[in-house]
């Protein structure tokens, strides 16, 4: 079926997805703090790891637990999905890539996993069901190394990171610094998208339904940009041409576009 086109159906579903953000907000984002707690399992998987209980904010009947390891494995792509919590990636100049995952939780820890296949590493949960359950991960990474991270509930940082990068949350920001990637995706349902690079892209697509986009490049060459704000303002500040090999496409259902030229 047709999604329904024009002001009044983006304003009709930034209300719906609005509600959908009060619910996981209600469920999971309440998580940000909480008391300290027993430390949580992890899956059997390459690397060292310590862990520590440390405390935060109280919610009451809410544990919180931090550990950290390294994966001395070489990989090429790094694949994280947090269903509920931050995500956080920062590209460095070693080989090794080291995480640190704070978990949240009711009654039972989450189960967290981590795996190396071929040169791919991926970090993830799984949660027994429970009112809060949820981990935030901090990643540096090989600043060459492909990044996917993946969100439902929870922002995602990216910093310094020269790889192909894809990123998507249902609900919160995208925010995207010193990046020299070619192929960047960024999407959010709800949430704004930010994003500078240090080196011209050949290509950048970056869309959400409620929230603004701002896409800064540098200004030494032309792109093809499309930027369409059912509900809001567009401004382009960067040289144009029709056939310009880098591409900018940015698309907002309520919100502003502003493409322009890095610092």
């Amino acid at each position: 079926m047709d999604r329904p086109s024009g002001p009044a159906a983006a304003i009709r579903r930034a209300g719906s997805l609005a509600l959908i953000t009060g619910l996981l907000g209600a469920a999971g984002l309440s998580l940000a703090g909480c008391t300290s707690s027993s430390s949580p399992g992890a899956g059997s998987s390459p690397g060292t790891a310590t862990a520590s209980a440390s405390p935060g904010l109280s919610v009451p009947g809410t544990h919180h637990a931090t550990s950290r390891y390294q994966i001395s494995a070489p990989v090429s792509t790094v694949v994280i999905v947090s269903h509920v919590g931050n995500i956080t990636v920062t590209g460095g100049s070693g080989p090794a890539v080291s995480v640190t995952q704070q978990v949240y939780y009711s009654k039972t820890p989450p189960t967290t996993t981590r795996t190396v296949s071929g040169n791919t590493l991926t970090v993830t949960y799984d949660c027994r069901a429970q009112i809060v359950c949820g981990v935030t991960y901090t990643l540096a990474v090989p600043r060459s190394a492909a990044v996917r991270a993946t969100a439902v509930a929870g922002a995602v940082r990216l910093t310094g990171l020269a790889g192909s990068v894809t990123a998507k949350t249902d609900a919160g920001n995208i925010t995207a610094t010193g990046l020299a990637s070619a192929p960047v995706s960024l999407t959010t349902r709800i949430g704004g998208i930010s994003a500078s690079f240090t080196a011209a892209p050949t290509t950048v697509q970056a869309s959400t339904n409620v929230g603004a986009i701002t896409v800064r490049v540098p200004g030494s060459v032309s792109y093809k940009v499309t930027a369409d704000a059912h509900v809001g303002k567009t401004t382009i500040k960067v040289p144009q041409s029709a056939s310009s090999g880098r591409v900018i496409t940015a698309t907002t259902d309520v919100g502003v576009i502003t493409v322009a030229p890095s610092p």
